[in-house]
């Protein structure tokens, strides 16, 4: 797989230098790129200096400031494994979202408030893709992502492990009136269908935002981040 961007390949050099199999540069050189070259070959990662239109080919229609890395398919985490480990206390479970920018921005979101794994199911909905890496500046390489196959099945796992599982939904009680003490999941929806009936009913609580304003929703990173936070603000003090 290809991955581009300064910050999705220095963070990859970072985290998981033995994924990479070489990093790309442009022969035009930035101090950014010389960053990049640098990281690399302190982690003993191949470098190789292309023209810029062969940068392009490899990035495909990505914005890639000059530079792209190949690395080994993104390793997904193992769900049991992860849940099972005691200081794991806080899961975000994304049901449907399957626009690469959200997803990714959703990443970010989970890396700056320390979610420990974000489920995903397998089928409608969007991985680890080179977007969704480029979108999370970074952030897919520092945060455990779990494909499974039923999330329902998932949500009932996490709860026989002491989980409180929360929905968010316009139509549920106030985040910041929630306590959120002890193991946390929170199940983010797509903007257009929200959480799905089949796998809301097997959540305990729906939450939601207070608006004050005249437009209705945020967008479903923006929603992520500010749930995040509550749950972060109330468990991490």
């Amino acid at each position: 797989m290809i991955i581009y961007g300064v910050n999705p390949v220095l963070e990859a050099i970072r985290s998981h230098p033995d994924r990479l199999r070489y990093v790309a540069v442009a022969r035009e050189q930035s101090a950014r790129l010389q960053k990049v070259i640098e990281e690399a070959k302190r982690s003993n990662v191949a470098v190789r200096t292309l023209p810029a239109q062969q940068i392009d080919k490899l990035a495909g229609r990505g914005v890639h400031n000059g530079v792209v890395a190949e690395v080994h398919e993104a390793a997904y985490a193992d769900f049991d494994d992860v849940i099972a480990r005691d200081e794991t206390k806080f899961v975000l479970i994304l049901d449907g979202i399957t626009d690469p920018q959200n997803f990714g921005a959703i990443l970010r979101v989970a890396d700056g408030f320390a979610v420990d794994l974000v489920v995903i199911p397998e089928h409608d909905s969007v991985g680890l893709t080179p977007a969704a890496v480029k979108a999370s500046a970074g952030a897919s390489e520092w945060v455990a992502v779990a494909q499974v196959t039923n999330l329902a099945r998932t949500i009932e796992a996490l709860k026989k492990r002491d989980y409180w599982v929360y929905a968010a939904a316009a139509n549920g009680d106030r985040a910041d009136k929630i306590d959120f003490s002890g193991k946390v999941a929170l199940v983010m929806g797509s903007e257009g269908k929200g959480v799905r009936r089949n796998v809301l009913e097997h959540c305990d609580r729906v939450v939601s935002i207070p608006m004050f304003g005249h437009v209705d929703s945020f967008n479903v990173a923006s929603a992520a981040a500010v749930l995040c936070y509550e749950v972060v603000r109330q468990t991490r003090k």
